[in-house]
């Protein structure tokens, strides 16, 4: 007899009772495929780049990619190093937003050794900066701001082979 989602070869469970019903549950639960998880970017930025970070968010958005981002990821109570090592889990890469402010944020700095720990992509995107202003970065192929729609390109192609 084979069993799926409570059905047999020959019909329901009707005559099976409650056990039938129990184990139809567990059937049915380890069964069923898991959901894909969306294409999802963990943007790291300063907070002074908010108004900056948000726009990225929004373009990387339209592109049908997922975003986490403090102000949008975060509610109130949650343990914020708990949050963001949660999001940076969920996340497929991350992208830096590096500025002369995210390079003295000390969040920043937590969020790319988070990234380096669970070996993720990062792309640094520079904004009016040196592409090795901030050291944990050097060596990691970065993006000028005025390059924003080729790493999203990439981004895209990223996700479709995934």
């Amino acid at each position: 007899m084979v069993r799926v989602h409570g059905e047999t070869e020959c019909g329901s469970d009707a005559g099976y009772g409650n056990h039938a019903s129990r184990h139809r549950q567990s059937q049915s639960f380890s069964m069923t495929k898991r959901k894909k998880s969306p294409y999802t970017v963990f943007l790291s930025h300063s907070g002074r780049d908010t108004w900056l970070a948000n726009t990225i968010a929004e373009k990387i958005r339209a592109a049908k990619i997922g975003v986490w981002i403090d102000q949008m990821s975060l509610a109130g109570g949650d343990t914020v190093i708990d949050a963001i090592i949660q999001g940076m889990k969920r996340a497929d890469e991350a992208v830096v937003l590096v500025s002369n402010d995210s390079i003295r944020s000390q969040w920043v700095a937590v969020e790319i050794g988070i990234a380096l720990a669970l070996r993720k992509r990062i792309a640094p995107l520079l904004n009016n900066i040196d592409y090795d202003a901030m050291a944990p970065l050097k060596g990691i192929k970065s993006y000028e701001l005025n390059q924003f729609a080729s790493l999203l390109r990439e981004m895209k192609k990223r996700k479709q082979n995934r």
